[in-house]
């Protein structure tokens, strides 16, 4: 897949976080892939801090999980709470409606999530990209490894 066709693909913290914590996993294979510049890996401001707070709830190093962010992930601004309006009526969870916004900031081509609960299920409603589980992305794109 050359430069031009990478799709890019917007993270939910959880995501990073299981990556990074079994390597073995479909998140982890997510993060492999944006490692090997398979695709392009997107987070917001908000996502980053997410990930920092919690890396320590599974007994990942706050310092390397910054690094491996850093080095590897686009970080764009935390969106616009003016931006919000669109996607407030849809969620069950008003604190996921930014990562609705900074997926379609970003043109990012997917919304990765393992939340079931509140993002995953509004698949059918939102379709300017495609929500989908890191498992659903890997069976779904074929790349070459």
């Amino acid at each position: 897949m050359n430069k031009k066709q990478k799709i890019r693909v917007f993270f939910n913290a959880s995501v990073i976080l299981a990556g990074l914590r079994s390597p073995k996993g479909a998140s982890g294979r997510l993060l492999s892939w944006i490692k090997q510049q398979k695709i392009t890996g997107v987070i917001s401001e908000i996502v980053w801090n997410e990930v920092l707070r919690n890396a320590h709830n599974l007994n990942l190093s706050q310092e390397d999980t910054k690094r491996w962010m850093e080095k590897h992930l686009l970080i764009i601004t935390a969106p616009e709470q003016s931006k919000f309006a669109p996607y407030e009526n849809m969620v069950v969870d008003a604190g996921d409606v930014h990562l609705f916004v900074s997926t379609e900031e970003s043109k990012s081509d997917y919304l990765v999530s393992l939340d079931k609960k509140h993002v995953l299920t509004l698949r059918e409603q939102i379709t300017l990209f495609r929500i989908i589980s890191p498992g659903e992305l890997i069976e779904g794109v074929r790349l070459e490894e």
